[in-house]
């Protein structure tokens, strides 16, 4: 095998494993199955990214990109994974199941569109300083799990390297490797 392939088959193995140890358990004595707890941030549907060259679908961002940040320097997209979850692991693991965010929930146009976050996405609600971050799953009594998502989704997370502050549908949102 080449190098270039292992290196490829590392990444991939990497990638696999940072997924699957991205639950903590919980002790639930009731059930029969061990519950976990989903933190790995992530976003579905047409959540548009602000880049360098102007707003981009967060399913058409690729490695390389440049990425507006809240310091004003831009930020290059290193890593874009993808995580499925199926229908049999969300109906095991409700936790996983994401939280819809309203448009203009925040204040006019944060978000700009409805937003569907992954339980683990850390997200600022003030309107201009991004100072204070919580994850999504902090929300969830102010915004409902989305069940039409129930039959399997797909979470699209990025990093820039190290951590950064973008902007995502007008919510400043932050992302660490």
């Amino acid at each position: 095998m080449s190098s270039a392939g292992s290196v490829i088959e590392f990444d991939r193995f990497r990638r696999i494993k940072e997924a699957l140890t991205g639950f903590a358990r919980t002790d639930d004595k009731d059930s029969a199955e061990p519950r976990l707890a989903w933190y790995l941030p992530g976003l579905l549907g047409k959540a548009r990214v602000s880049t360098t060259f102007g707003e981009l679908p967060i399913e058409a961002l690729r490695v390389r990109d440049d990425l507006r940040t809240y310091s004003g320097a831009s930020a290059r997209v290193e890593v874009v994974d993808r995580i499925h979850l199926d229908q049999d692991f969300l109906r095991k693991q409700p936790s996983a199941l994401p939280l819809r965010i309203p448009a203009n929930a925040f204040g006019p146009g944060r978000p700009s569109q409805d937003m569907l976050l992954s339980p683990g996405q850390e997200i600022c609600p003030d309107a201009h300083v991004a100072t204070t971050f919580v994850k999504a799953n902090d929300l969830r009594g102010r915004f409902n799990p989305d069940l039409a998502q129930a039959t399997g989704l797909t979470y699209i997370r990025f990093h820039c390297g190290s951590p950064a502050i973008v902007r995502i549908d007008g919510i400043w949102m932050r992302v660490r490797p």
